[in-house]
């Protein structure tokens, strides 16, 4: 998830747990641990872009990382805090679960976290909330402001903190019902039930979601809001694998970008230049216009493309009109009509 939602998530947990002990400072202990996995965001600039989408997400999300910082954090915050006389096995569980808290989050994403690193390369990944989400963090972000201004001795922090963890908590179940509901329309209009797919939400919310559908020589997508008309059939757009553009770059180059992809890419041609494309990073605008762009679209013939490529584009030629026309779609209009499956 992103920043902003790390750290109002670590201020309202640390309110929780440590509030009563640590005052304000509980609120900047759980910002701090909850933000610090993501530190290998700093080392991307330092490697090949193939590299760094791997960095990201990788060793500093792992349980291991998790074990070995929070206790070297849980030794920090003693050594800080000595009048208060907080047992050692207290903060370690703290500091641990602010920490796994953070990572069990980013596997709602379509990244991909690597939870078992540097013992196994797969990535989790739930696919339940998008990377920003204003209707997951608002709650949060506003118990936590309240928390920062408010007198250490407030009666209601407690209540605070505990109100907007609730109101996130409801929604995130809200975002699992809307899973549950598209994910039941999208099986319902397959050929073959034991087709391999998933959805992951559009920008910002958790009613719209994108869809891809494995297929042995390529990928099917749409996109399908949970208040679309449940009587309407669901319709796709094909995108051909294309493997043998695959002709510019080393094979270890192409196995880490393979290895990101979990084996599921799109190979395009634009202008004699072939770019490795990630299905399950959506489509540019794709809920509007027919071949919509992929939103990781990486040049295979450059060695100097940044890890920043990931998100380059995703929100390109957003406008007034282009917001009411993803809010009618969201709200189940169709916009365009895609090809049946």
């Amino acid at each position: 998830m992103d920043t902003v939602t790390h750290l109002a998530l670590g201020a309202c947990t640390g309110e929780v747990l440590l509030g009563k002990k640590l005052g304000k400072s509980a609120l900047a202990w759980g910002a701090v641990s909850q933000c610090l996995p993501d530190i290998d965001t700093a080392l991307q600039p330092f490697f090949p872009a193939d590299k760094a989408f791997l960095i990201h997400r990788g060793l500093t999300h792992s349980f291991l990382f998790t074990a070995i910082t929070g206790f070297l954090l849980a030794l920090i915050a003693q050594h800080i805090h000595k009048r208060q006389n907080l047992a050692l096995i207290s903060l370690i569980a703290f500091f641990c679960f602010e920490l796994c808290l953070h990572d069990l989050l980013d596997c709602c994403n379509s990244y991909g976290t690597g939870l078992l690193e540097p013992f196994s390369n797969h990535r989790f990944s739930v696919n339940l909330l998008y990377v920003v989400d204003p209707l997951f963090t608002l709650a949060l972000l506003a118990a936590a402001v309240i928390l920062v201004f408010k007198h250490s001795h407030y009666a209601k922090r407690a209540a605070c903190a505990y109100a907007g963890l609730y109101i996130s908590a409801l929604y995130l179940c809200f975002a699992v019902y809307c899973k549950t509901s598209v994910n039941s329309k999208i099986l319902s209009s397959l050929n073959s039930p034991t087709s391999k797919y998933f959805t992951t939400p559009a920008p910002f919310n958790s009613m719209l979601w994108y869809v891809v559908v494995h297929k042995t020589q390529g990928d099917l997508t749409t996109y399908s809001s949970v208040w679309d008309d449940s009587q309407s059939p669901i319709s796709f757009e094909w995108h051909p694998q294309a493997d043998s553009l695959l002709k510019t770059k080393s094979s270890e180059h192409l196995r880490r970008l393979i290895e990101f992809a979990d084996n599921d890419y799109i190979i395009t041609n634009q202008n004699g230049q072939s770019f490795f494309n990630i299905p399950r990073f959506e489509q540019v605008q794709g809920w509007a216009k027919r071949d919509a762009p992929f939103s990781f679209s990486y040049p295979l013939n450059s060695d100097k493309t940044s890890a920043a490529l990931l998100q380059k584009g995703r929100l390109s030629g957003w406008n007034g009109q282009s917001i009411k026309t993803y809010l009618r779609r969201i709200a189940g209009h169709q916009i365009i009509n895609t090809q049946t499956l």
